[in-house]
């Protein structure tokens, strides 16, 4: 009966150190494992708490026992001995518990954390989610909208066309189209012809109406009032057509210009070419009759 404590302690103190490595070797992050391991230790620390009160009622009942027993010092030494170490490894097995325990706390509290804020990102998501699809589904009902609008279209019959004034054929040949800008001067529109005019010399530079053209953009600027315009217009066919018979027409629109501007004396002087270089002409004849009238309203 003396021997049998002494038995008990030694693969008890030996399997209890092996139990407390392994359990501090292998604790981790996870919160499962911490968990399992956590309560693996207080297992362990209540089964040792029981092997101790054991001890101690085994020591008491060794130390009450009669000396007929022959309870000898050594084993009550060696009872001792077993009592100090497994409190000393109870002591430090509460420790790594509570280290563990601790490990444990705040991989809970860190899981709980991440699973918290993954809550609140899945919520927000969700939102977004939502807002989206309803998005969709306005899109989409517009668009249904639109299509039974086309469709509906498509399906009408097309309404009738009615029948709009004949157009006029733009002028093509050159001739018709020095006759549109001549029709255009005669109704008082001088720019709108002038422009038909210069547009007639750009499309037909080899017309024989040329000259014509010419002598009536001059007329233009003349009936305008924009006298110093004209004369260099008039001055434009006289020297590009010197053999055209707007010639003496022109040169006498330059005097009557000249008289106009105030400079007598230079109407005087085309005056008296007219009437020699065309005798024969009518606008002689016109030139004669404003020299007289110079003249006789100069001698008054």
């Amino acid at each position: 009966m003396m021997g049998a404590p002494a038995s008990i302690i030694r693969p008890l103190s030996w399997g209890f150190i092996g139990m407390v490595l392994l359990l501090s070797g292998c604790a981790t992050d996870n919160l499962e494992t911490l968990r399992s391991e956590v309560n693996q230790l207080k297992r362990g620390f209540y089964s040792q708490r029981q092997e101790v009160k054991a001890l101690r009622e085994a020591m008491g009942r060794l130390e009450g026992a009669s000396s007929a027993q022959a309870v000898t010092r050594e084993t009550l030494d060696a009872l001792r001995e077993s009592q100090a170490r497994l409190h000393s490894q109870l002591t430090e097995l509460n420790r790594d518990i509570q280290i563990l325990q601790g490990s444990y706390d705040e991989s809970r509290f860190a899981t709980e954390k991440a699973l918290k804020d993954s809550e609140t990102e899945r919520s927000l998501l969700r939102a977004q989610i939502e807002e989206l699809e309803k998005e969709v589904n306005q899109l989409e009902a517009r668009m249904q909208v639109l299509q039974e609008r086309i469709d509906s279209l498509a399906k009408a019959p097309p309404p009738a066309e009615t029948p709009g004034p004949p157009e006029k054929q733009a002028p093509v040949t050159d001739e018709e189209v020095y006759k549109a800008a001549l029709a255009t001067l005669k109704d008082g529109k001088f720019a709108e012809a002038r422009k038909a005019f210069e547009d007639f010399l750009k499309r037909f530079p080899d017309s024989r109406l040329s000259d014509n053209a010419h002598f009536w953009i001059a007329e233009s600027y003349y009936k305008e009032g924009n006298q110093e315009e004209a004369i260099l217009a008039y001055e434009t066919l006289i020297r590009k057509f010197p053999k055209s018979e707007k010639v003496p027409g022109a040169m006498l629109k330059q005097a009557y210009a000249f008289l106009e501007l105030g400079d007598r004396n230079t109407a005087k002087v085309i005056l008296t070419t007219v009437r020699e270089r065309f005798p024969k002409s009518k606008e002689a004849g016109l030139a004669e009759k404003k020299l007289k009238e110079l003249t006789k309203g100069k001698k008054q």
